[in-house]
């Protein structure tokens, strides 16, 4: 009997999931039968859902108007608007935080430079300016008690329970159990993971990794930083150490690093060094070949250790990509012995890739308290839907 029970709760999860991912991804409201229809459900199986849905505060019900005689038929539609979700990318330099409704759609979306050293109060003030710059000009300021969940993302080694263990970039915050403070104070579940992790989730999601299931992301930014996406999922380790190359004793990627900063020549960042490189600039040609040079041997370790199915690049404006790319892939190639090596390509989502991952990364792990529903999919699509694919 309770096999028996079990199986007919699944089944009602399920069709629960089926209606309110229908409805998620229509733009109107839609009635029984069109529902039905959708999903290949039956019409009572329908109605049952669509009561359970209304008790949870998920769907609206309306009566659309129709032409001809007789009632109109009920319609239904996903009460988006009534719970959010929030993503924070907390760094040195400011915070940027996001703000979606349940259906992962943008609905709020701010930037906030550091007053003095940034601290984790840059979070709740990042959060309320999203707020209070609702991205629809006729709503009003978001209000934050909508919110169900929270996902942050630090740059350091960050434990399963959001305390941050050790950063080079943050170190007044190491030590301080972040998820459990930030909990307290929002009264929500709060998520915090490491930021590369969480900007090489959402390419992988919904981004230049969309469609690979291994993915190795590597940015070249103030640092060079790799993380992995294996089956889908962030490769944490057992100590949270995986991709942390920078964490080996003695271990300088190249030459012009500096206790992990990376250090040009031909122009002040890397960046400007891509941009200048992909309109002729032969000084900074040669000094992206010989950085590329140089970080090849690490990267063709990381290659054969994973054997990923393709290795998403961050490294400056996706327009001059390819002047980091072709010495790049060569470069590696130089390194392995055997044919067979990934694609490189260039990373889609920009400097919100981090934000991207967090806000992501809370659909994720806390769907249950949002959405009150178990196996609810994140709405990753959506999420990155919005995001011009250039890098910035």
């Amino acid at each position: 009997m309770e096999t028996a029970r079990g199986a007919a709760q699944a089944e009602r999860a399920a069709n629960q999931v089926a209606c309110l991912r229908f409805l998620a991804d229509a733009d109107e409201a839609r009635t029984v039968g069109v529902i039905s229809e959708g999903t290949g459900l039956s019409r009572p199986t329908v109605h049952a859902v669509l009561d359970d849905l209304l008790d949870a505060g998920l769907v609206d019900s309306t009566s659309p108007t129709t032409a001809g005689p007789g009632r109109p038929a009920r319609a239904f539609r996903f009460a988006r608007e009534t719970g959010l979700v929030a993503g924070v990318d907390l760094g040195p330099r400011g915070a940027r935080a996001i703000i979606c409704d349940l259906s992962g759609r943008r609905v709020g979306y701010a930037e906030l430079p550091p007053n003095g050293k940034p601290d984790l109060s840059l979070i709740t003030r990042a959060l309320e300016a999203a707020a209070a710059t609702a991205l629809d000009p006729s709503a009003s300021p978001l209000d934050l008690g909508r919110l169900r969940g929270v996902g942050v993302g630090l740059p350091g080694v960050v434990e399963a329970d959001g305390r941050l263990r050790a950063s080079l970039a943050m170190p007044d915050l190491v030590g301080l159990p972040v998820a459990e403070l930030l909990g307290k104070e929002l009264g929500r579940p709060v998520v915090v993971d490491n930021d590369i992790k969480l900007a090489a989730l959402a390419e992988q999601r919904g981004g230049a990794g969309r469609g690979y299931s291994d993915v190795v992301y590597l940015q070249i930014g103030h640092r060079l930083s790799v993380s992995i996406v294996l089956n889908g999922v962030i490769r944490q380790g057992r100590h949270r150490l995986a991709g942390e190359l920078g964490a080996q004793r003695g271990m300088r990627w190249t030459r012009n690093a500096q206790r992990g900063q990376l250090v040009w020549s031909s122009r002040p960042t890397g960046a400007e060094v891509l941009t200048a490189a992909a309109a002729g600039d032969t000084a900074a040609q040669a000094e992206l070949e010989e950085f590329c040079q140089q970080i090849a041997p690490r990267i063709a370790t990381v290659l054969l250790v994973v054997d990923p199915e393709v290795v998403v690049v961050r490294g400056g404006p996706a327009a001059d990509s390819s002047a980091l790319l072709r010495p790049l892939a060569a470069a590696v190639e130089n390194q392995l012995v055997f044919p067979e090596r990934p694609p490189f390509v260039a990373a889609a989502l920009g400097r919100e890739a981090v934000v991207l991952g967090a806000v992501g990364n809370a659909f994720d792990r806390s769907k249950s308290v949002i959405y009150g529903i178990q196996d609810v999919p994140s709405p990753w699509n959506r999420i990155t839907h919005e995001v011009e694919r250039t890098t910035k």
